[in-house]
């Protein structure tokens, strides 16, 4: 069997879940570009798979004549999205097109969207390239993606006023409540809020686990009254000394104060004494002042991610 020729599976759940994250460990993903990154990919595969905000995602596990897992294509019908991840050895324009086919099937068939959308890297002009052959066309930009090297010195900054930056034990439930709120305060946009709520709940402790066994911290800057107002979770990539933060946030009633720069830097600090060479991290390419704490403690501007629209036919 080729590699063009992969053969889709339906996702069976927790049956499926040792061989998904297996897939998506640094040493079968990582090629020294852009196109994946340890937290985001672990994150997503487990929080998007077993919890929904925007319905219930089509979750497809391409794989070798072995049986062995070469690709995932997630797509999620409420908002009209998909996304895929394929292996580096995977990562050519057959397979592409196979998975783009899939999912423009699986979209006209089973939602009522007049379009749908899905991303590429700029720096990924094949897989644009790709997705243009494919019917799409570019729709903005998504995400920027920042890099700092971890070779030098990282310039403490001091604890904002009145708060102290701590790293959250994991094992408190009411501090991982707390961590929970923030995030929630951070984040909530126009979604019902005690559905949000219930959604955090249940998939944080999975989210403060991840990266076992080397488990990541997660840094919070805390008042007084140990009230979470921000917080940083760095992940490690031991295999390729890359450190990623996914997610950083602060309640919008202390957002431009600094707290932001305060947890990112800690984060920094752990990345490095942990042995990690270089730092990651992604936010919304409109995002301006989560660009700018980034660009403060040094961070650049590397990738973007773009959207690619497509309208259904007919």
């Amino acid at each position: 069997m080729t590699r063009g020729s992969l053969r889709p599976t339906a996702f069976r759940g927790d049956l499926d879940v040792a061989d998904l994250h297996a897939f998506l460990q640094p040493e079968r993903q990582y090629a020294g570009d852009t196109l994946w990154t340890f937290g985001a990919s672990l994150k997503s595969a487990y929080v998007n798979t077993f919890e929904f905000l925007n319905h219930a995602p089509v979750v497809q596990l391409w794989r070798d004549a072995q049986g062995q897992i070469q690709a995932v294509l997630r797509i999620e019908l409420g908002p009209g999205e998909w996304f895929y991840q394929a292996a580096p050895d995977c990562r050519e324009p057959a397979v592409a097109t196979a998975i783009a086919a899939q999912a423009d099937a699986a979209l006209e068939l089973l939602s009522d969207h007049d379009s749908w959308r899905t991303v590429a890297h700029q720096s990924d002009a094949a897989s644009a390239g790709q997705l243009e052959e494919s019917g799409y066309v570019a729709d903005g930009g998504a995400q920027v993606y920042m890099t700092r090297s971890l070779g030098s010195e990282i310039r403490a900054v001091p604890d904002p006023a009145g708060c102290s930056i701590r790293v959250l034990d994991p094992e408190n439930p009411k501090q991982v409540a707390e961590r929970g709120d923030a995030q929630l305060d951070a984040f909530l946009e126009d979604q019902p809020r005690d559905e949000v709520a219930a959604w955090i709940a249940r998939t944080l402790p999975h989210q403060l686990s991840y990266g076992r066994p080397l488990r990541p911290p997660c840094v919070v800057a805390v008042d007084a009254n140990g009230r979470v107002l921000a917080f940083a979770d760095p992940y490690f990539d031991p295999a390729n000394k890359i450190g990623e933060f996914e997610p950083v946030g602060t309640r919008k009633e202390m957002q431009r104060r600094g707290l932001a720069k305060a947890v990112v830097t800690r984060g920094l600090e752990l990345m490095q004494r942990a042995g990690m060479q270089q730092a990651v991290v992604r936010t919304g390419v409109e995002n301006a002042a989560a660009i700018a704490a980034y660009a403060s403690v040094g961070f650049e501007v590397s990738d973007q991610l773009l959207y690619y629209r497509k309208k259904r036919q007919g």
